[in-house]
């Protein structure tokens, strides 16, 4: 678990979260990022409308390590009920919790905004601690080595509707692994019949399955509708739907957004057995994906290519505030490109090689 001075840093970093610094808590002025579910039995501290997104590379002594050692993005909240690992991940599964086999990372923090994305009349993700109903997730499902999500609804800016946040090309996207839900079956509904459609808040298909190294950000190339198919759903089912022949399942799969990379990994479909194995009609969701997407909006200070901190081009000195920037670049946020600038790094071997020449 972190230390109490650990702890006050990271939130420090992390700071506000959803555009609005005046619900920030706490000395540390920052966000939760979660959103409160009920079960209609207990409530639960779940990734929220707007989670914090950090960027993470492995500690290397190597002092090339940063340009050769690729990084990882996660979405993270505060759960103040987890205690002792207060700050939840959201594509990590649940065998990579032994702190013995965690590797040690470098954090890298963000101004720039997430929105998990949603549908309905809300603005964004509503608190469901009351267990009335919860707001409706945009989901999707996709194939390995393919660049297409098909979402649950058209999330396109063209078309409007009722999307917390639309998509148009050029947006950001983080698609990760997680342990979702049951993607959209009869959503809206009180509790316990309302996140992401199942019956359970917390069931998904098997919590040791995310890819804890699927963490990306894509940008959208288009967005787009197609005309139905044989296999196309009209609309994200409210019930489960047992066929004897598996190729008669349908799919809500007419919404369709494209980004400029693949994915390595399958962003499943509901029920993608075709089982009831439950025995009681709560299967995943059925004719809809079960992951969930996020939109990320850089910071009005600046565009930024990823989540970075010291301009993705040096470290922060977490004792004294200051960037250390990598050779080539200086400036306070090591922001600008410099041939002579040499780290400190470098500066210290170039002083130890001049003595040995002398």
């Amino acid at each position: 678990p972190l230390t109490a001075s650990q702890m006050k840093i990271l939130k420090k970093c992390l700071g506000d979260s959803d555009w609005d610094p005046d619900n920030n808590v706490e000395v540390a002025d920052w966000d939760y990022g979660v959103v409160v579910e009920n079960d209609g039995v207990d409530a639960h501290n779940m990734i929220g409308a707007h989670p914090h997104a950090i960027k993470v590379v492995p500690i290397s002594t190597d002092i090339h390590y940063t340009t050769q050692t690729p990084g990882s993005y996660h979405l993270v909240w505060f759960d103040e009920d987890a205690t002792g690992k207060e700050f939840r991940v959201a594509n990590l599964n649940s065998d990579a919790n032994d702190v013995s086999e965690a590797t040690e990372m470098n954090v890298y923090t963000t101004k720039g905004t997430v929105q998990q994305m949603g549908y309905g009349s809300e603005s964004k993700i509503a608190d469901n601690s009351s267990g009335t109903a919860s707001s409706t997730r945009i989901v999707g499902f996709f194939d390995k080595d393919t660049n297409r999500i098909y979402t649950n609804y058209d999330t396109s800016c063209q078309n409007g509707g009722d999307n917390h946040k639309c998509v148009e090309k050029g947006d950001k996207l983080f698609v990760v692994d997680s342990c979702w839900g049951k993607g959209d079956l009869g959503v809206g509904a009180a509790s316990p019949n309302s996140i992401f459609g199942g019956t359970a808040l917390n069931a998904c298909a098997d919590s040791t399955v995310p890819n804890k190294n699927s963490g990306n950000i894509y940008t959208v190339t288009k967005v787009y509708t197609t005309a139905p198919n044989s296999s196309s759903a009209g609309s994200p089912a409210d019930e489960i739907d047992i066929t004897s022949d598996i190729t008669l399942k349908r799919f809500v799969n007419t919404n369709v957004i494209e980004v400029d990379a693949s994915f390595g990994w399958q962003g499943l479909k509901g029920d993608p057995e075709n089982s009831n194995s439950a025995g009681d009609d709560t299967t995943w969701s059925d004719n809809t994906g079960v992951v969930v997407l996020f939109h990320f909006t850089p910071h009005e200070e600046g565009i930024y290519e990823s989540v970075s901190e010291c301009s993705n081009r040096g470290n922060c000195d977490r004792e004294s505030g200051l960037c250390k920037c990598f050779s080539g670049y200086t400036s306070n946020d090591c922001s600008v490109q410099n041939i002579l600038a040499l780290s400190e790094e470098d500066k210290a071997a170039a002083t130890n090689k001049k003595k040995k020449s002398g």
